[in-house]
C-alpha cells in the first residue's frame, strides 16, 4: 500500500477541521489587513491616529487566533482521540505500515497544512500592506519576526496535543490534558504562590522564563514575537516531541483504547498530582472567600477547609477517571 493512501485516510478524517482553521487564517490575516487599511484610511484625521502601532498590530494576536489554537487541538484529537473512541485505531495499526510512519504521517499532514494556510494568509496580508501608504510602518519589523513566533506556537501546540493523545485513550482526556498541561508551568506556580503568600506572607515572583512554555504565548505575544521570548525553546520543543510520541506511538497498548490513560504505569503519578492541584486549587478558592478583616488565620483555617473538600472530590473524580471506558462502534 502506497504512503499516499494513508495520507487521503488522515485528509478524510481531519478535512474538516482543516479547513475551518482555514477560514480562521484568512479571517486572521487578509481580512483583518483590509478591514484595517480601511479603518486607517478612514481615521487618518482623527486624533487616535496611531498607524505606527495600528499596522504591526494588524500581524498581532486576535479572537482568530484563540480559535485558531482550540482548532489545532481538535486537529490533533481527530487523529489520535477520536480514532480510539471509535476503534478505528485498530484498523491503522492493522495496516502494512509501521505505528512510527504512521503517527509521522499525523503530524506531518497536520504541520504541512497549518504551515501552508498560514504562509499563504500571512503573505497575502504582508503584500496588501507593503504596497499601501502605510508599508513604512513595517520598516521596524521584517517578514521573519512577524511570522516564525506564532507559527512555532502553533506547531508546537499541535505537535503537543498530539503527544498528548500518545499517553491518553480517548478524546475528552486528550482534550483536557492538553489544555492543563499547556498553562501547567504557569498555573502551578500560581498556586504554589498563594500558598507561600497565606501561609509566611510572601508572595514569591515566578520566573517569567516559564511562559516560554505555554505555547500558545508565542501566537498570542505582541507583534515581532515578543522580547522575552526564545524561538529555540518552541523549536527544540517540537523535535523532542515527535521524537518522543512516535516511541510512545510504538509501544500503545490498544487494549486500553477508550481509557482515561494508555499507560497504566502513570496512574499514580496523575493521581496523586490531580489530587495536590485540586487541593490547592480548592484552598485557593475557599480563602479568597474570606473578607480581610477577618485576619490571616481565618483564611488558613477556609483554606484547610477548601483543600479538604477538593482532596475528597478529586478522589472521586480520579477513582472514576481511571476505570471508565468510553468507546462507540466505528463506521
Amino acid at each position: 500500500m502506497q504512503i499516499k493512501a494513508l495520507v487521503r485516510k488522515e485528509w478524510k478524517q481531519g478535512k474538516v477541521v482543516l479547513m475551518l482553521i482555514t477560514l480562521l487564517f484568512i479571517f486572521q490575516y487578509p481580512m483583518r489587513a483590509v478591514l484595517g487599511l480601511q479603518d486607517l484610511r478612514e481615521t487618518r484625521n482623527e486624533n487616535w491616529f496611531m498607524p505606527e502601532h495600528q499596522v504591526p498590530n494588524i500581524f498581532g494576536p486576535g479572537v482568530p487566533t484563540m480559535l485558531i489554537i482550540v482548532f489545532i487541538v481538535l486537529l490533533a484529537v481527530q487523529f489520535i482521540g477520536l480514532e480510539r473512541n471509535t476503534r478505528r485505531h485498530d484498523f491503522s495499526f492493522a495496516l502494512p505500515f509501521k505505528r512510527r510512519t504512521i503517527f509521522l504521517v499525523k503530524w506531518g499532514l497536520g504541520t504541512s497544512l497549518i504551515t501552508a494556510v498560514m504562509f499563504f494568509s500571512f503573505l497575502l496580508a504582508y503584500f496588501l500592506i507593503i504596497t499601501s501608504e502605510f508599508a513604512v510602518y513595517l520598516e521596524p519589523y521584517n517578514f521573519l519576526s512577524l511570522i516564525l513566533a506564532p507559527w512555532l506556537g502553533y506547531v508546537a501546540m499541535y505537535t503537543f496535543a498530539l503527544f498528548i493523545g500518545t499517553i491518553t485513550g480517548e478524546m475528552v482526556s486528550q482534550i483536557a490534558l492538553t489544555f492543563i498541561f499547556t498553562v501547567f508551568p504557569l498555573g502551578s506556580m500560581v498556586l504554589i504562590s498563594q500558598f507561600i503568600d497565606l501561609h509566611f506572607s510572601m508572595y514569591p515572583r515566578y520566573p517569567e522564563f516559564l511562559q516560554q512554555f505555554v505555547w500558545p504565548m508565542y501566537a498570542l505575544s505582541p507583534p515581532g514575537g515578543g522580547s522575552n521570548l526564545s524561538l529555540w525553546i518552541p523549536a527544540i520543543a517540537i523535535v523532542f516531541f515527535v521524537i518522543l510520541s512516535q516511541w510512545l506511538y510504538e509501544k500503545n497498548h490498544n487494549e486500553h483504547n477508550g481509557e482515561f490513560l494508555i499507560f497504566k504505569e502513570l496512574q499514580p503519578i496523575f493521581r496523586v498530582g490531580i489530587i495536590i492541584c485540586f487541593a490547592m486549587l480548592g484552598g485557593m478558592l475557599f480563602s479568597s472567600l474570606v473578607p480581610y478583616s477577618l485576619g490571616n488565620g481565618a483564611q488558613i483555617l477556609c483554606y484547610w477547609i477548601g483543600a479538604g473538600i477538593f482532596i475528597f472530590l478529586s478522589y472521586l473524580l480520579t477513582k472514576r477517571l481511571f476505570t471508565m471506558n468510553i468507546t462507540v462502534k466505528g463506521k
